[in-house]
């Protein structure tokens, strides 16, 4: 199951707080939570580590294709506790049988002080998405990601996107798909049978991904491309392109 990463942060709201938890859980919209059915427990830190640029591949010195390593951001202790959770890209809905990509995200928090232990209100928020597009119109580009990050840049992440063209002609399951990339070993040979593929397919190309998030959040956007494949490992490249924010 695909997921999207979202940050959420508690400000403790007196001293001799020694832990907190967030407890979450996702349903249908208009569905309570079951708690005993399903349950997702966090620690929240204060100050903490953020893990930055998940799931990404570049070009290293030697032009050769390489997956992207997660770089940890150590925080000091400022009072606010964060954590980094992981949301599905989309649920199951019971009663059709069928996955939807707008659904509920319930969550609590669990706060220890002394001896006690209290739990917050439980808050519920939509999650939505929206399709964004990016558009090759030379046809020079091997790979299109949408880099992205809810309400600030502390827990960016990486969105492939796709040429409608690329599945319509090939297949949903064609092994050479722009997500398939980050479970190959041999990245090499997958950017050249996939620049292959793209070649054929008309211009300008339309690389389309979507962003996803609670309704109302600001979500900031740039993206990441590389080149086609090139026998010459010295002509690929890749580079961040352009930046907006959206309100989902």
């Amino acid at each position: 199951m695909f997921s999207f990463y979202l940050k959420k942060s508690f400000v403790d709201p007196e001293p001799g707080i020694s832990l907190v938890n967030i407890h979450y859980t996702w349903t249908v919209l208009g569905s309570a939570p079951d708690w005993n059915s399903h349950r997702e427990s966090r620690t929240m830190p204060r100050g903490g580590v953020l893990l930055r640029g998940f799931g990404g591949t570049t070009v290293d010195d030697s032009g050769h294709y390489v997956q992207t390593e997660a770089q940890a951001i150590r925080l000091p202790d400022d009072g606010i506790r964060r954590k980094v959770i992981s949301l599905p890209n989309e649920v199951l809905d019971p009663a059709t049988g069928k996955y939807v990509d707008s659904y509920a995200f319930h969550h609590y928090f669990e706060v220890f002080r002394g001896d006690t232990r209290e739990e917050s209100s439980v808050f519920t928020e939509r999650i939505v998405s929206k399709e964004v597009e990016f558009m090759d119109f030379p046809g020079m580009l091997g790979g299109v990601c949408i880099y992205w990050s809810i309400y600030d840049w502390d827990a960016p992440q990486y969105q492939p996107t796709e040429d409608p063209n690329f599945i319509s002609r090939y297949g949903e399951d064609n092994a050479y798909r722009s997500l398939k990339l980050y479970g190959q070993q041999d990245k090499d040979q997958f950017y050249r049978n996939r620049s292959e593929l793209l070649a054929a397919l008309p211009l300008p190309r339309r690389f389309i991904g979507r962003i996803r998030g609670p309704k109302g959040a600001q979500v900031h956007q740039s993206w990441h491309l590389g080149n086609t494949w090139q026998a010459d490992p010295r002509a690929r490249w890749e580079q961040y392109f352009g930046y907006v924010t959206h309100v989902l």
